[in-house]
């Protein structure tokens, strides 16, 4: 997981980040956009009781980049209560934390093109963040995040 640099312009919603949650296994992405970075940690409590309820397993480990955002006292309780194993990569090192780091790159790159595209203002980065696009896109395995996910296949009905 990751958190990406702040962004230049408020979104619609007054946030300036977004957080990253990439599952290794599946390679899903999980983008959330958040005010301040204190807000990661609420954030991935949320997400990791959703993870757990949607797929009926624990999360048994997080990688994150050793940065201050992640590396204090509540953050390491809560992991340590519920057993889940904390892998620090080197601060300033984001090659270690390459999966999610590449994606905060990606996903960079999709909103500054949609923005472009669609002509909507600067503060409606968040709403354009492509992940719901990006899970559902066949990767090099043939199937789709989503599915390597949950183990069914997204519908694509609509």
């Amino acid at each position: 997981m990751d958190l990406c640099d702040p962004l230049p312009v408020l979104s619609k919603g007054g946030n300036r980040y977004f957080f990253t949650i990439v599952d290794d296994f599946s390679r899903k992405v999980a983008v959330f956009p958040i005010r301040n970075k204190s807000d990661a940690f609420q954030t991935f409590i949320r997400f990791q009781k959703r993870a757990e309820r949607f797929l009926n397993k624990r999360v048994i480990s997080v990688r994150t980049d050793g940065g201050l955002k992640y590396c204090n006292q509540e953050f390491e309780k809560f992991l340590d209560k519920l057993g889940i194993r904390h892998e620090k990569t080197n601060p300033y090192s984001p090659e270690m934390n390459g999966v999610a780091e590449s994606f905060n790159l990606t996903a960079l790159d999709g909103i500054k093109a949609l923005l472009k595209s669609s002509g909507m203002s600067q503060k409606f980065w968040a709403l354009l963040c492509f992940t719901y696009v990006w899970n559902r896109v066949c990767h090099k395995n043939k199937k789709t995040s989503f599915e390597m996910y949950s183990g069914r296949k997204p519908s694509v009905s609509h």
